[in-house]
């Protein structure tokens, strides 16, 4: 069983990150600054999030708190204070002058991509390796081989297209190559390192703790996505004059491809 995770978490690993390296290797920081085609990429990425967070991670977390015997919403307030402390730390606590060079209009700050902030970014990185290590968390706790391929499908649909909305990401903020490809391989090894970590807290971790620790982090995950394809890429793609309509649309394919996902895994 340790050499079956062992394979399936390298698999992941791949997954994750070939689909990062795709727009890293495609787009040219030409191509950040004004490309159509990376903003519509970038477009498509808030889709994935947005429907990451409300379709997969929120429904998981409620589920897991009310087997837990909770009935108060606890995952939906969770999500709502990750929403509520990203405002905080993005909008409130920075000094004024930073809080204007940070959230200017989307067409004057990127204009000069050098100055662009990275911490759209960051975040994106934060939630979506909170999430690959949760799951590697529950693929490395499985105890039958079946159970651990069912979450390993489910892993390697996901990675790719999340791996793909990181690597836009990093792009778009204007993150320099060589920390882009840190980021993007701290991001492929959070799923690895979840598998080793369940395998190796399954031995003496209660099923009441590990489900309160993964249900807590699943919520605050959610919340994480949902700001960030709300408040960060979408309202930034759309102060863009022109080509509304075609980013929408992406929007609109990344969350019904993740949504369909939902059918399955």
């Amino acid at each position: 069983m340790a050499e079956l995770k062992l394979v399936l978490g390298l698999a992941v690993l791949a997954a994750g990150a070939l689909g990062g390296a795709l727009p890293l290797r495609r787009f040219g920081r030409e191509d950040a600054a004004g490309g159509r085609v990376l903003e519509r990429a970038y477009a498509f990425s808030a889709g994935v999030f947005l429907a990451a967070g409300l379709v997969h991670l929120l429904p998981r977390a409620d589920a897991a708190w009310r087997e837990l015997g909770f009935d108060y919403p606890l995952a939906f307030a969770l999500a709502a204070a990750a929403i509520l402390l990203m405002l905080l730390f993005e909008h409130v606590l920075p000094p004024e002058e930073a809080h204007h060079a940070l959230h200017a209009p989307s067409a004057e700050r990127f204009s000069h991509l050098p100055e662009a902030s990275p911490r759209g970014a960051y975040a994106v990185l934060i939630a979506l390796s909170v999430h690959a290590l949760l799951a590697g968390l529950a693929l490395g706790t499985q105890r039958s081989a079946g159970g651990a391929l069912v979450i390993f499908a489910a892993l390697l649909a996901h990675k790719t297209v999340e791996g793909f909305a990181l690597g836009v990401s990093l792009v778009r903020h204007g993150m320099p190559a060589g920390r882009a490809w840190t980021l993007l391989g701290l991001f492929a090894l959070a799923t690895p390192l979840g598998i080793a970590l369940g395998a190796g807290l399954d031995a003496w971790l209660d099923d009441t703790t590990r489900g309160g620790l993964e249900a807590t982090f699943l919520a605050l995950a959610a919340g994480t996505f949902a700001y960030v394809a709300t408040l960060d890429i979408l309202r930034e793609e759309l102060q863009t004059p022109g080509d509304r309509l075609a980013k929408w649309l992406w929007v609109v394919v990344g969350a019904a491809g993740m949504g369909v996902l939902a059918l399955w895994v």
